[in-house]
């Protein structure tokens, strides 16, 4: 198989386990997702919200036929992330947001 074939497949089942992964982290609540959601200025119960359309995004992206939606939908929601961290002045954050939001691009463009 082609190296572009091996991304093409790889690169939307690796984002959608990580929007899964996050979303449900996210979803259930742990202390650090509601402190840090409150830090963001999201309103208490807005982390089920996030948490749900992470999960939701990345069962999309792990789909073929739905992998196209699923990577504008995380790019879209890779962008608020990414606004949200520049807003808040959370740098820590920032990288690993901007690098999955480059990675949604990333699997935009493969689809094209």
């Amino acid at each position: 198989m082609p190296v572009i074939e091996l991304v093409a497949v790889g690169l939307p089942i690796a984002l959608g386990v990580v929007m899964i992964g996050t979303g449900a982290l996210n979803f259930a609540g742990s202390s650090l997702a509601l402190k840090n959601f409150a830090l963001w200025g999201y309103p208490a119960g807005f982390h089920r919200v996030a948490g749900s359309l992470g999960v939701v995004l990345g069962l999309l992206l792990m789909i073929p036929v739905t992998a196209q939606v699923g990577a504008i939908g995380s790019a879209i929601f890779m962008l608020i992330a990414v606004a949200t961290l520049i807003r808040s002045r959370d740098w820590g954050h920032l990288p690993s947001a901007a690098v999955l939001m480059a990675a949604s691009g990333a699997a935009i463009a493969i689809h094209r």
